[in-house]
């Protein structure tokens, strides 16, 4: 019997694949236009002396590469706007992802575009008789399109908008978009980021505001997203998009970002980390009800950046070369995508992982608990005039031999 269900299974599974085949194509196929991008360097080049590695690197998440990024034009295409379900303890009504075909019917294949045939037998509104089809004249760029959450700021910065950036980097003035569709509810933030990086809202067409779409020319980027694999460009389109300015000021503030008011990965033992960190001249603070330009001016003025693993770290591109950074990340959600901001933007950046104290919550979702000893060795390593945690992990210094002064930390040699 389970020998008959194993061939049954993948009779099913290669039928299933032949179809996908047969109804998917590649962005890059003869028949489409296509713009190779392929010579933009990708994430994990780093400049000398920046590689991150050794016996403790840590096993970040990965996911497969895209081998040929560029930009892809489909005249007539049909764009599904599906109605993604999550699993979040922050749900999102408007979470919503595009499935791209061209005139032929065929799937556009993009790096976050689901397996097709699964949501057409989960979702029957692509069935619907009487469904609306909405039609967009000119030319129209879907930006984004990795992950559906509409309100997430660092997903946002660095997939929406640097796809902006990334299309004015490939094509003349004359072939760039009239307008944009993607994932935006309108919340303040997303109409400060726009107003920054000079977009009307006029010319902003949310996936959410419907179901399908008719495309007369429909321009996709396709590129290196999401939280596992960053181009190295990234911190660089987001400051390019913003025009940002580096502040004259010094920086010297020490900062610890709390996620107390978020859903998730909020730190339970927030209370003694406080305590830990007050007496060091540390300003405990969230970011809710700041302005972007306030965000971006408060990192500007930090010299030191403690904070749980969440979308306020996107801010690290605008932190002066030589900020100290400490990420707290969940055990089960090692995502590298702060550590690459961190080293396009000249930070020097120190990731603690943490235990999660909810395994039937995903890493995603579940808060974690901070070490006080892993956070003390993070500190006296990272705010040691002049040094690197790298420089550290190579020389082996032991802890106990650094010791807080009223300027910051000196060592003492104990042999």
């Amino acid at each position: 019997m389970d020998a008959v269900k194993k061939i049954l299974h993948t009779a099913v599974r290669s039928s299933m694949d032949w179809l996908e085949e047969r109804f998917t194509i590649a962005p890059d196929d003869k028949d489409m236009p296509w713009q190779d991008q392929s010579s933009i360097p990708r994430m994990n080049e780093y400049p000398a002396g920046k590689q991150p590695g050794g016996p403790n690197e840590l096993r970040w998440q990965k996911v497969e590469p895209v081998e040929r990024p560029g930009i892809c034009r489909l005249h007539q295409a049909r764009v599904w706007c599906l109605r993604a379900s999550s699993a979040t303890i922050a749900p999102d009504p408007h979470r919503r992802l595009a499935i791209v075909f061209d005139k032929h019917h065929r799937r556009l294949r993009t790096p976050a575009s689901p397996y097709v045939w699964a949501y057409y037998f989960k979702h029957r509104e692509w069935r619907r008789k009487n469904r609306h089809t909405a039609h967009l004249a000119g030319r129209v760029a879907l930006l984004g399109n990795f992950v559906s959450d509409s309100n997430n700021y660092y997903h946002f910065w660095a997939d929406t908008i640097a796809d902006i950036w990334y299309l004015r980097q490939s094509l003349p003035a004359s072939e760039m978009p009239e307008r944009y569709l993607m994932a935006y509810t309108g919340v303040s933030w997303q109409r400060q980021i726009l107003e920054l990086c000079g977009i009307r809202e006029e010319q902003v067409i949310p996936l959410s505001a419907h179901d399908w779409l008719n495309v007369d020319e429909l321009v996709v980027p396709i590129r290196p997203k999401g939280s596992e694999d960053q181009p190295s460009w990234q911190a660089d389109a987001i400051r390019g998009m913003a025009n940002w300015v580096e502040a004259k000021h010094p920086a010297t503030r020490r900062l610890y970002l709390s996620r107390a008011d978020a859903p998730r990965r909020r730190v339970t033992n927030e209370a003694q980390v406080r305590e830990h960190l007050e007496p060091l001249g540390f300003d405990v603070l969230t970011l809710d009800g700041l302005s972007v330009r306030e965000q971006q001016t408060l990192f500007a003025s930090a010299s030191v950046i403690i904070a749980p693993h969440g979308a306020a770290l996107t801010n690290l591109v605008w932190c002066k070369p030589g900020t100290l950074v400490v990420d707290f990340l969940s055990e089960n959600h090692l995502a590298p995508c702060f550590r690459e901001l961190a080293a396009q933007s000249d930070a020097i950046y120190h990731p603690i992982v943490c235990r999660s104290v909810d395994d039937t919550i995903s890493g995603f979702d579940s808060d974690i608990e901070i070490d006080m000893v892993q956070l003390n060795t993070a500190l006296k390593l990272l705010m040691f005039k002049g040094a690197s945690a790298h420089a550290f992990e190579r020389t082996r210094l032991a802890p106990e031999a650094l010791h807080w002064d009223n300027d910051g930390l000196f060592y003492q040699n104990t042999r």
